[in-house]
């Protein structure tokens, strides 16, 4: 496989994206980076542009591939319903980024493309979320090119061990996430404060994993917002069609959960390598977010721990930055 398979990616999900010029919606960017907490090594950076539709009572309007995926979620009454897409790149590194040779007990490079389809009912009190995506781990997800022209830029440490990044391999992914609202209480000057559990899964060759958490939100129109926020990667709830005025929430999402396989630890490589996969697994998320009708952001710092055995760091973590705009 080329870098001609990165290609193809980018321009199925460009076709697919441009589907979204006849719905109304919103866009949204979310850029991940491991330099909020000075850290270096292992989930290093991300990029995620998506687009989700506006809310409906049912996904008649939807294509009908959107309402076959719906599928996959249980049935679910009185609930404003959703589909969306986006593109994702993400990138691990081992902690040494300058180092040629090999580095067989230290994570290895990898590099991640994918293109994703989602489905979402929400009600104030409960919410479903499912997700199908189609990628490609290694060279073809174009990763290396990205770093080089980035450090370059900014004058960082120059990547010279990508020619021993994972190999490439396609990778399909199917994810689901159910929330619900445990308690929820009016709070001063018009704001409310709940606490929701939620399981998030997904299965496939890239990544195959079960969590159990809690979400815990303070602000301002939380009913209408309640569970937009999720586990999964690059997920972005449409908040500027829930709110008739400005907004605004503080957060903070736990969960353990139990990770089965990782491609970005196991996929084939050109050398040997002594990296043990670390099954049981644990993130922090805290965050804030700030709607409008026709625009939000969103900031987050995200602490997760260490994904392999022989990982010196006990934990890592990254921030993220979201910009959405309606249409």
């Amino acid at each position: 496989m080329s870098h001609l398979s990165a290609k193809r990616v980018i321009h199925i999900s460009a076709l697919l994206l441009c589907t979204s010029d006849v719905y109304a919606g919103q866009w949204f960017m979310q850029i991940d980076n491991d330099a909020a907490f000075g850290d270096d090594g292992n989930y290093s950076s991300g990029l995620t542009i998506g687009w989700e539709n506006t809310p409906a009572p049912t996904l008649n309007k939807a294509p009908g591939f959107m309402r076959r995926q719906s599928l996959f979620s249980f049935t679910q009454t009185e609930t404003e319903q959703t589909w969306g897409l986006k593109l994702t790149q993400q990138m691990w590194t081992p902690a040494e980024i300058a180092i040629e040779a090999p580095q067989p007990y230290d994570r290895p490079f990898a590099g991640y493309l994918a293109v994703e389809s989602h489905t979402a009912a929400y009600s104030s009190s409960l919410a479903q979320k499912n997700w199908l995506s189609l990628g490609v781990v290694g060279p073809a997800s174009g990763t290396q090119e990205v770093q080089e022209v980035v450090h370059e830029i900014i004058g960082s440490s120059s990547p010279l061990g990508w020619h021993n990044q994972i190999e490439n391999q396609l990778t399909v992914q199917l994810g689901y996430e159910v929330e619900t609202l445990l308690f929820r209480q009016d709070f001063a000057s018009g704001s409310q404060w709940e606490l929701s559990g939620f399981s998030h899964s997904q299965l496939g060759n890239f990544r195959s994993e079960t969590d159990l958490g809690l979400t815990l939100r303070w602000g301002t129109n939380l009913p209408n917002s309640f569970g937009r926020l999720s586990s999964h990667s690059g997920q972005y709830g449409n908040l500027s069609a829930t709110t008739e005025s400005g907004s605004f929430f503080l957060y903070s999402r736990a969960y353990i959960g139990y990770r089965f396989n990782d491609l970005t630890l196991q996929g084939s490589l050109p050398y040997d390598s002594y990296v043990e996969l670390e099954n049981k697994q644990a993130a922090l998320v805290v965050g804030v977010i700030w709607a409008h009708p026709g625009w939000s952001v969103a900031w987050s710092f995200n602490t997760y721990t260490r994904e392999y055995q022989s990982d010196p760091g006990r934990h890592h973590g990254y921030g993220s930055l979201i910009f959405s705009w309606g249409m």
